[in-house]
């Protein structure tokens, strides 16, 4: 299995707090991001739906700004 190195931007806040999870774990970063990303794919594979993943009240925020219907919405205007 080959694997592929992703770049992530975080704000330094949400650094600070994925550094203080991992190590309140006794794990580091890395593992903690790859142990996240593949909880949230199984359960998207699993057939949960958006609205199960973002609090309601920021779904349209996030929608908006990150939707990738929306962009190729903005896109062909």
């Amino acid at each position: 299995m080959t694997t592929t190195t992703l770049g992530v931007k975080l704000k330094s806040e949400t650094q600070n707090r994925l550094k203080m999870a991992a190590e309140n774990l006794d794990r580091t970063p890395h593992w903690f991001m790859r142990v996240a990303i593949l909880e949230l794919i199984q359960k998207v594979e699993s057939g949960v739906r958006i609205e199960g993943i973002i609090d309601e009240k920021l779904l349209p925020d996030d929608t908006d700004r990150n939707s990738v219907a929306m962009r190729n919405l903005r896109e062909k205007f």
